[in-house]
């Protein structure tokens, strides 16, 4: 007998075993809790990223800014 045919002869038993050992882990398993959980976490670890990149990003186009512009106003001075 081939291993694909062991598979299919053993799945079945396999199944019930498990749905008879573990009914009541099944039936403890709340998708909507664990799927509710995930979002907040998520969303808690990108607002915390954000919270850091964001001002990063406006300080260092503040300064890519002010040093255009002072550039070009001593330059001006200069003459």
């Amino acid at each position: 007998m081939d291993l694909g045919m062991k598979l299919m002869t053993l799945a079945p038993k396999l199944g019930t075993a498990l749905l008879s050992a573990g009914g009541d882990a099944a039936s403890g398993f709340d998708v909507t809790t664990i799927m509710t959980d995930s979002v907040k976490t998520t969303q808690g670890q990108m607002f915390s990223v954000l919270a850091i990149v964001v001002p990063a990003i406006v300080a260092v186009t503040a300064a890519v800014v002010a040093i255009k512009f002072g550039v070009g106003w001593l330059r001006k001075i200069k003459g």
